[in-house]
């Protein structure tokens, strides 16, 4: 019997795929979990892939920010990234966001709608400008205006006040 030559570039194209995809996630998987974020961003150098904090180094990242955190929870919203071989740890809550920065200028269509509604606003409210920017925003009249930067953007493009190293 003879296979058309389709089905099988079909198949080992899915092999390829899965093969790849077991490549690509292994080394997140199981195995990097074992090891410390410390190790493994000395390792990484850059990733930005943000990761769940390991519930035992909780500790270390109440330390790093300098107060206790609330809830049992709290460990479970803490992330890491590898920044310039060092491990990097984010507590998102609030008005604080873990992801990369919103560092565009341009007034959001929310914040737009926001001041239509509220002219004269001396502020735009975060979930009408988006937890992640970095700018602070009024209204003038009917439109929003930026009224200049409150966060700083680290070499990754993610809000440098909102990361602390992990030691």
């Amino acid at each position: 019997m003879t296979v058309p030559a389709t089905r099988i570039a079909g198949k080992a194209a899915a092999t390829i795929v899965i093969a790849l995809a077991g490549g690509v996630f292994l080394p997140h998987g199981p195995a990097v979990a074992q090891d410390s974020p410390v190790n493994i961003c000395r390792n990484a150098g850059d990733d930005n892939m943000l990761r769940p904090l390991p519930p035992s180094l909780l500790a270390a990242a109440k330390a790093a920010f300098g107060r206790d955190l609330e809830g049992p929870d709290q460990a479970n919203t803490a992330v890491w990234r590898c920044m310039g071989g060092r491990a990097y740890v984010c507590l998102p809550g609030g008005d604080r966001h873990c992801g990369r920065a919103d560092s565009q200028p341009m007034a959001t269509p929310e914040a737009s709608a926001y001041c239509s509604t509220h002219p004269d606003s001396a502020a735009v409210p975060s979930h009408a400008t988006g937890r992640d920017t970095i700018f602070s925003w009024g209204c003038e009249g009917k439109a929003a205006k930026n009224k200049g930067s409150v966060r700083s953007v680290d070499p990754r493009g993610f809000v440098k006040e909102y990361w602390r190293p992990l030691e």
